[in-house]
């Protein structure tokens, strides 16, 4: 019987798309707020925007085993909900629904591409560790954050010109989750000083941010926040160890957990849909803006889950048996352009 899997890693990726569903509809509501819903405005993307850097941690910990009939599977779970999710608020236009039909080539969510090609790259990267000593995986560790994560937060150059959205990112932050796991495992730390810490990062991300914003009239800046930030990825490193210092079991967080990316497709569709009953920005000079952004997010999230849980009892029962049909396809096809390489090559060598 297979074991089931430590539920604070699970918990912990539930809370991160909370965050994430949290910050975007503070995103998505009109600027023109009272400072007080501000100031929760930009505590939202101090804290919620930790969730992308958790989950690339998370993954680096554990170590990502590249297997294709999965990746194929969940490539199928978001041309489904994109697909759909098209339809479903009424964009019929052939552009819309052509790259709907492939949203991980035409970077239709920049997470979903990024941890493609992160999983493609996974056997490389695993290997990293295992040739690289301690000291020498360390300083390769901190080259990669004074380029990507050092430089663009205290110059506000970023080298990648994404803001840490993208593959560079992705890889440091993986590697970073392999160097905890390798040495970090089994280290005992005090839940307190974690917590601790994680304040105050988040509060240093906070007030700089806030100073910001208020300095220029309100406009939300997000200078101190972006995923690229060192004190982002401080944060996420801080709490992904506390909640590794946690062992426990629970069927339904570990279920709800795989929801988790289907939750992330869903979020601008749901949302889109639930717009047109409730428009936020009617609420902006309300105290109680903040709360309701909470119930909303939450709402967010149990309808999108309650949509995958629809879709794994359906169409996702003919998701194995297609992946293996794609994965074999694949194969053949990988094993037939290697052969006529080979031949290209040999022709061209014998020619010269």
């Amino acid at each position: 019987m297979k074991p089931e899997r430590n539920s604070s890693f699970e918990l912990l990726r539930l809370l991160c798309i909370y965050g994430i569903i949290v910050m975007h509809i503070w995103g998505s509501i009109d600027s023109a707020m009272t400072p007080g819903n501000t100031v929760w405005h930009v505590l939202a993307n101090s804290v919620g925007n930790v969730g992308v850097t958790c989950f690339i941690l998370i993954s680096g910990y554990f170590g990502i085993r590249f297997d294709l009939k999965k990746l194929i599977r969940l490539d199928l779970m978001v041309i489904f909900f994109t697909v759909t999710g098209t339809l479903a608020v009424g964009d019929f236009g052939a552009k819309a629904l052509i790259k709907a039909c492939i949203p991980v080539i035409s970077r239709q969510y920049w997470f979903i591409t990024c941890y493609f090609a992160l999983c493609i790259l996974a056997p490389f990267l695993n290997r990293i560790p295992e040739r690289l000593s301690r000291e020498a995986f360390r300083n390769l560790l901190l080259v990669l954050l004074l380029l990507f994560s050092v430089i663009p937060t205290f110059t506000t150059y970023d080298i990648m010109q994404d803001a840490g959205k993208g593959l560079a990112h992705f890889i440091m932050i993986y590697l970073i989750g392999r160097y905890l796991a390798l040495y970090h495992e089994n280290a005992a730390y005090r839940s307190g000083r974690l917590v601790s810490g994680f304040l105050l990062s988040t509060a240093i991300i906070f007030l700089s941010d806030g100073v910001l914003t208020f300095w220029h009239d309100g406009v939300i800046y997000s200078t101190f926040a972006r995923d690229c930030s060192l004190f982002i990825i401080a944060s996420a490193v801080l709490l992904v160890l506390c909640f590794s210092q946690m062992h426990f079991t629970n069927r339904v967080i570990n279920r709800a957990a795989g929801d988790v990316l289907a939750v992330y497709v869903l979020d601008s569709f749901v949302r889109t849909l639930f717009g047109r009953a409730v428009d936020l920005n009617n609420y902006l000079t309300e105290w109680y803006l903040p709360f309701f952004v909470l119930g909303y997010a939450a709402a967010v999230v149990i309808a999108a889950a309650l949509l995958n849980e629809v879709r794994r009892l359906t169409i996702g029962r003919i998701e194995p048996w297609l992946s293996e049909i794609l994965a074999t396809v694949w194969n053949k096809i990988q094993t037939l352009l290697l052969a006529v390489s080979r031949r290209l090559l040999g022709f061209f060598l014998q020619k010269r």
